[in-house]
């Protein structure tokens, strides 16, 4: 059994409101919502040659039936996402990026550039780590898409934006993370991507137990025609 070192009684003084600062400089509500991600099941994103594929592990649940939502989405024809975290937190941010995809749209006309989006979110998100009365999100998301050429953002609950060419997130990170690492390269097929994919999350999922590779959601971002498949 794991015993969860319990926060000083100076700490518990400066976990009690966002806007307030540890002597070390730490902001505990920000650390406690990265926490929040990596207790996520393992999702991963990752660039190849053609575009993006973006995974998330989702194992059924006895008893509990099947509904519409899942933890990898569309948000546009170029884009798509997956959220590693609180489940609801995750469904208002997806539903954000869509609306602020579509409005992008209506206005000019174009699709909305995959940074464009990424900082859209990353301010929403900051701006949660500032005012008293509220909390950070206790999510991240991979979000990727094409532009001239396929991107890979992390969006965590800090507000960072990150570019990357392969990212894990969740329980399994470090595990998914190391293998990407060792194998990753650029100018991947789309056959190999996906199996890179599928291997990264079992090697980060499989120390929680036997790893059903049907329970993998899987998205692809493709250039030809900019369509999700």
């Amino acid at each position: 059994m794991v015993e969860m070192e319990l926060p000083s009684q100076m700490q518990m003084g400066y976990d009690r409101a966002i806007v307030v600062f540890s002597p070390e400089g730490r902001i505990y509500q920000v650390e406690y919502a990265l926490q929040a991600v990596k207790l996520g099941k393992t999702c991963v994103g990752l660039v190849y040659d053609k575009g993006i594929v973006l995974a998330a592990y989702t194992p059924d649940t006895k008893l509990m039936l099947k509904g519409k939502a899942t933890k990898v989405a569309a948000i546009d024809k170029h884009m798509g996402a997956t959220a590693c975290g609180f489940t609801g937190d995750a469904r208002a941010l997806i539903d954000m990026l869509r609306l602020q995809a579509q409005i992008h749209k209506m206005t000019y006309g174009e699709p909305i550039d995959v940074f464009v989006l990424g900082k859209k979110i990353a301010d929403r998100m900051q701006l949660y780590t500032q005012f008293a009365g509220a909390r950070p999100y206790g999510v991240a998301i991979l979000l990727g898409g094409i532009n001239e050429e396929a991107i890979l953002y992390v969006v965590n609950p800090s507000g960072t934006l990150d570019r990357w060419q392969a990212k894990a997130l969740g329980r399994g990170e470090e595990e998914a993370q190391k293998y990407l690492e060792a194998n990753y390269k650029e100018g991947l097929s789309e056959e190999a991507a996906k199996k890179m994919v599928m291997n990264a999350i079992e090697a980060g999922e499989k120390k929680f137990g036997p790893v059903d590779k049907k329970a993998i959601e899987m998205m692809v971002v493709k250039k030809e025609g900019k369509d999700l498949i």
